[in-house]
């Protein structure tokens, strides 16, 4: 599929905080181009301070004083608004519908070229987003998918949730974690229960295990296997048999220690009685 070139365009913003916190969720998700387009705020330490780490898009935005300007100088691309709102003129779908149908059908997608085709990405002002002036010339206007009541979100959230539906659908190279490098299956060890540990443990008991299929070897160990167990909860298995192996053991030498130590006694007497008979 071609390359993208993907920009966020913030449509008369209210407040410099929220375009801050709009350029950091831009640099979580890849994305850097941010667009102005008649904001109503003006931007000091606030709005780096939303930024946090994500200061890039903040700081190389570009800034239109209208509709007008916007399309003299963009290139046209594909447009798609952003609203919480239906009604007349409006024909909203869910945002993922639209993009799947994009990727899967759009002719600009789908032609191979050097040069990355360009989304718009249109969010409107804060007190009551797009106007139909705004939308009238997007090619879709698609609504964020929410589940509770409230279906307005914040401007921030709103352009970190179409970022993330975009790129969970169009791709792109996700950040790794320290942790992350290898692949999962990769880096756990292998669960591994403690067979030896409890057939030493049950031999410790004098139980039985001679025969093959069923014993109380057997027995525990699908017992224990049917909970499905943690890598955390075998290594506390194993640490408890070795625990009580070692007490065991120890019990078992002590007793064997008294027992010499009784015979010894009873030695010395027997001798004591002789000698004392002469």
């Amino acid at each position: 599929m071609r390359n993208f070139d993907l920009r966020v365009v913030l449509v008369r913003s209210l407040y410099e905080r929220n375009v801050g916190s709009v350029s950091r969720a831009m640099a979580n998700m890849g994305v850097s181009k941010l667009i102005l387009i008649d904001p109503k705020c003006e931007f000091t330490i606030e709005s780096n301070k939303a930024a946090a780490s994500g200061q890039a898009a903040l700081q190389n935005r570009v800034t239109y004083p209208s509709w007008d300007e916007f399309y003299k100088t963009e290139p046209r691309g594909l447009q798609i608004a952003t609203t919480a709102r239906d009604g007349r003129g409006r024909l909203v779908e869910d945002l993922p519908v639209t993009l799947n149908r994009l990727k899967e059908s759009h002719p600009a997608l789908q032609k191979e070229s050097d040069e990355p085709f360009i989304i718009h990405l249109l969010f409107g002002p804060e007190d009551w987003g797009l106007s139909g002036e705004d939308i009238q010339y997007a090619n879709h206007c698609c609504t964020i998918p929410t589940y509770g009541d409230n279906s307005s979100l914040n401007l921030a959230q709103a352009v970190l949730l179409a970022l993330y539906t975009f790129r969970n659908i169009f791709g792109g190279e996700r950040t790794r974690l320290d942790g992350q490098q290898k692949p999962r299956e990769q880096q756990k060890k292998p669960l591994i229960f403690p067979d030896e540990t409890l057939k030493q443990w049950l031999l410790e008991m004098n139980m039985d295990l001679s025969k093959r299929r069923i014993n109380v070897f057997t027995v525990l160990r699908r017992m224990l296997l049917q909970n499905a167990p943690s890598e955390k909860e075998f290594r506390m298995l194993e640490i408890v048999l070795q625990q009580s192996l070692r007490r065991m053991r120890e019990g078992k030498e002590n007793a064997q220690a008294s027992k010499a130590l009784s015979a010894t006694d009873t030695a010395d007497n027997s001798t004591t009685n002789k000698n004392g008979d002469l």
